[in-house]
């Protein structure tokens, strides 16, 4: 205790040093140790040195367990106590990033959240460590029974819920809570040939046109409209509902949208029909949004209104199953038949897969264009001239005139098609050649007339008398 004038000031404890790393202050021990790379202050818990001393070689020997990867008592003990829903609550907690760390959309992110719910619902109570693939099968069995709210799903929905989950799990290994991923390994319930496609719930060209006078009829302009503006432009449900009529650029005849999942290629074409779809659209326009709900011009329409409503529609017309997402597919398979390529129409609605997703999802050849196409199908061998004596115009046919197609081209075959010989006539006697040429390069035949030597030519040296007498 010390004093300064008429006030006591109580003097602070300090660190004494009494043994290796270990010092008193007040009546406890502490352990002077490097955590996450800085020293810090840590407390044994008692006043005896010897008991302080056994703290700070466990610590020690811990932390070597660690830098060698192996699992010390005390980690497995935690990791057997964490719960499912704790790991969830964690998962959220980080923001429910990929797992190279980036945020996710808003929509993906409330399509996780929702999942989530039967997840917590069946899996939360249970240990995360004692979790396996049997658990899977049987919330498989749970939720296409009907187990969470009386709502029975499809494989699809269950094997999304489980792919989430597999996220939780993956985040707690990255953070060291858990020791192995246990869902690792896991196979899909649902199958390829059992997903159903948006080209599958597409309608027909007819099967829009019944569904949009049946809408006017009863004057539903504002559903009509609604539904022939995503077959006409081929944009998500979600990327049509935002836009206002300042998107509409009249002069350039495009509309500038924002779309979703990263895609690109931010505008629409507007052509004939959606102009002339436009025009009647601003005539009945009564608020800024291009696509108004009829109950609040200034709010957008609910989705699950418009799945009810084209729902009932396609029911009283005897139409089949037709979706939002499938008036997409409408707009793909009539480009499709219009002659664009699929890189083309990748391009048009944004995208970003290419082309190989339009063959596999969206695109789809009906029979009627189908049968037409196959008119062109020809199955003899045509002739190379047409019904006029023309030549054919066919420029594909890599074969001459004359010449059969099991022909092989040589060089002897080139120079004679170059230099053909002579055609004999039949009853007509040939003369016969006597073309043998002399050394000297001259020929023997007096009426043939001589050719000029080579500049190579060296006359043959002719033998002496001299040379046969050597």
């Amino acid at each position: 205790m010390m004093l300064f004038g008429s006030e006591t000031v109580k003097a602070r404890p300090v660190f004494q040093r009494i043994g290796d790393c270990l010092y008193r202050k007040g009546g406890a021990i502490y352990a002077r140790v490097r955590v996450n790379g800085k020293q810090n202050w840590r407390s044994t818990g008692t006043g005896i040195p010897a008991d302080a001393r056994k703290w700070l070689e466990k610590w020690r020997r811990e932390k070597w367990m660690q830098e060698q990867g192996i699992e010390t008592m005390g980690m497995a003990l935690n990791r057997t106590r964490l719960m499912v829903g704790e790991l969830i609550d964690n998962y959220v907690g980080d923001g429910i990033r990929t797992r190279t760390g980036r945020l996710k959309s808003p929509a993906t992110l409330k399509t996780e959240q929702v999942a989530l719910k039967p997840v917590r619902a069946y899996f939360g109570s249970k240990p995360a460590g004692a979790v396996s693939l049997a658990d899977c099968d049987a919330y498989r069995d749970w939720r296409t029974r009907g187990g969470f709210k009386g709502r029975r799903v499809r494989t699809p929905s269950v094997d999304l819920e489980l792919t989430i989950l597999g996220n939780v799990f993956r985040l707690a290994v990255r953070q060291a809570l858990l020791k192995s991923n246990p869902l690792k390994g896991r196979g899909r319930y649902s199958s390829t040939e059992d997903t159903r496609h948006c080209r599958e719930v597409a309608p027909t060209p007819e099967g829009l046109q019944q569904i949009e006078r049946w809408l006017r009829a009863r004057h539903e302009d504002d559903m009509a409209d609604l539904l022939c503006f995503l077959a006409y432009s081929g944009l998500r449900i979600g990327e049509a509902l935002p836009l206002e009529w300042k998107a509409v650029d009249w002069s350039d005849k495009i509309l500038r949208v924002k779309r979703e999942k990263r895609g690109i290629m931010p505008f629409v074409p507007i052509v004939p029909e959606m102009e002339a779809l436009l025009r009647g659209m601003q005539k009945r326009a009564t608020s800024h949004l291009l696509l108004p709900s009829a109950l609040n011009p200034k709010a957008q329409w609910a989705r699950w209104t418009i799945r009810n409503r084209l729902n009932t529609v396609c029911r009283a017309l005897g139409l089949g199953h037709v979706t939002p997402h499938g008036l997409r597919s409408y707009f793909v398979t009539q480009a499709r038949q219009s002659g664009l390529s699929d890189a083309e129409i990748a391009m048009l609605i944004g995208d970003k897969t290419g082309p190989s997703i339009i063959a596999r999802i969206y695109g789809d050849v009906r029979p009627d264009h189908l049968f037409k196409q196959a008119q062109r199908i020809r199955l003899t061998v045509q002739s190379g001239q047409n019904g006029d004596g023309q030549p054919s115009s066919i420029k594909s046919s890599n074969l001459l005139p004359g010449v059969s197609p099991c022909a092989s081209v040589t060089p002897q075959n080139a120079n004679e098609s170059k230099n053909p010989a002579p055609v004999k006539e039949r009853g007509v006697e040939q003369p016969k050649e006597t073309s043998s040429s002399a050394d000297d390069g001259t020929t023997s035949d007096p009426n043939r007339p001589s050719q000029p030597r080579p500049a190579w030519w060296v006359p043959e040296r002719q033998s002496t008398e001299s040379d046969t007498t050597a």
